[in-house]
Order: structure tokens, then C-alpha cells, then sequence
């Protein structure tokens, strides 16, 4: 079917987000699951090759240190996974049959705006959260959707970054909100791990700890999908509502 898919409430809101989110993203699991891993592809291995020969303190402390510097460095990645995954997104909203190969090639088409839109919104980001906390997460809000910019509208990178505060505008709370909850479900899914095998990882048994670590890689790959399919969903409600825009309208700009 060519059209527009399931027909929803085209009011941008938390619930309506989340909800078509994770429909999407459930639909489309493995495509989706497979497009974030080969883009964290360079830090999961990079982890994977830390489990590699005797577990030693030291060892075992660089694997701790290469695990917080792979979730900062997830964080960043989720700007270009989430281009990749946005034209699934779009062709499920259409009805389609979501393609891995399509996703691919709409992100390596876009790939260096969208790791420009990257690089300068981590840039305000952090020089926001630098003055004060609260200032860094208005900027996040405000750029939630710029690689989606980016990837639909190829206004260039600072047109990206000011075409999504245009969107986002009287929306940031909303989007803050969205965000709120996405990061307890991460953090309450931590705390489940951690829970059921931290003890296993501190007792320093190599078997444990591989298996703590593979465990964990894929609550990032999981999480990390799941997170990424969010700014398609909210870029599609955010045209839709102020702009009229149907999902058949924001493909065709890719085709």
C-alpha cells in the first residue's frame, strides 16, 4: 500500500509520540535493531575487545572506564542512527514495508549534514549545559529534530539547527517530558540489570563478566533503537500538526 499508513491523531503530544513510537518500533524490530548495531558497530566492538584475554584489575577497570565512555559516545551516535531510522519510520507511517537497504541509503545520502547537525548540536548542548543545566536541556529540546531537518529538508547544518527550533517551538516541554520518560524506562531497565548480575560482575569471574557486558551492549542497542525512532515519530507530528504535512509528502522529498 502507497498512502498513508495507520491513521492517528495527528496532534503532537507526549502520549501520541510514545505510542506511535513504539508501535513502529516493535513492527520493525529487526531492521531497526540491525541498523543501530552497525552504527555503534566501532564502540561495541571496542568493548567486545576489552573481554578478550585474562580479566586482571586492570583490565577489568579499563572495561568499567570503556563502558561509561561508550554510553557518552551512544548518546552522540543516536543523532545519526536516528537519521537512518527516520525514513523507516516515514515508510511505515505510509504503510510500507520498511527496507534496511532504503534506510541506508537515505542516511549515507544525508550523512555529512547530518554529522555536521551532530557535531553542532552537541557543541550548544554542552555549552549550555556548561552555564547551567537547565539552559543545556532547552537546547536539547530545541534540536530534537534537526537530523530529521536534515535528512527531509536539506536546509544545510545551521539552517538545520534553526528549522528544528522552529518546529520544536511551544514544544519543548512536551519534548522534555518525552525524554523524562524515556530515560526512566532506561534507567529502571539498568537497575533491573544491575540488580540481577552486578554482584556477578564485581566478584571478577571472567564468565560473568562477559556476560554482564553482552548483556548490557545490548540494552544500549536496544534502548538506543528505541530512543532513535522518537524524533522521526515527533518531526512527523510536528509537520503534520502546524504544517499539514503527510508522510507521503515528507517520502517523496527522499525519492
Amino acid at each position: 500500500m502507497d498512502g498513508e499508513g495507520v491513521r492517528t491523531n495527528t496532534k503532537f503530544g507526549i502520549g501520541n509520540v510514545l505510542v506511535t513510537g513504539f508501535r513502529i518500533w516493535a513492527k520493525n524490530v529487526i531492521p531497526f535493531l540491525f541498523l543501530t548495531a552497525l552504527i555503534y558497530a566501532p564502540v561495541l566492538l571496542w568493548n567486545l575487545g576489552l573481554l578478550q584475554g585474562e580479566m586482571t584489575d586492570a583490565r577489568i577497570g579499563a572495561l568499567i572506564q570503556a563502558l561509561e565512555y561508550s554510553s557518552r559516545l551512544m548518546i552522540v551516535l543516536n543523532i545519526v542512527v536516528s537519521a537512518a531510522l527516520t525514513y523507516g519510520v516515514v515508510m511505515d507511517l505510509r504503510g510500507q514495508r520498511v527496507s534496511i537497504g532504503a534506510c541506508i541509503v537515505a542516511g549515507l545520502a544525508r550523512f555529512f549534514p547530518v554529522i555536521g547537525v551532530c557535531f553542532l548540536s552537541a557543541v550548544c548542548v554542552i555549552a549550555g549545559t556548561i552555564v547551567l543545566l537547565i539552559p543545556g536541556l532547552i537546547v536539547f529540546c530545541m534540536l530534537y529534530v534537526s537530523s530529521q531537518v536534515a535528512v527531509f529538508e536539506r536546509p544545510g547544518v545551521i539552517g538545520a539547527l534553526k528549522r528544528s527550533r522552529d518546529l520544536t517551538d511551544g514544544h519543548k516541554l512536551e519534548i522534555l517530558g518525552l525524554l523524562v520518560l524515556l530515560g526512566l524506562v532506561s534507567w529502571g531497565l539498568q537497575w533491573l540489570i544491575d540488580s540481577v548480575m552486578f554482584s556477578s560482575f564485581e566478584a571478577a569471574d571472567r564468565i560473568h563478566i562477559a556476560r554482564y557486558v553482552y548483556v548490557l551492549l545490548t540494552e544500549e542497542v536496544i534502548l538506543g533503537s528505541i530512543a532513535s525512532v522518537m524524533p522521526g515519530v515527533a518531526y512527523y507530528f510536528l509537520r503534520i500538526e502546524k504544517e499539514g504535512v503527510t508522510a507521503a509528502q515528507l517520502a517523496a522529498a527522499l525519492d
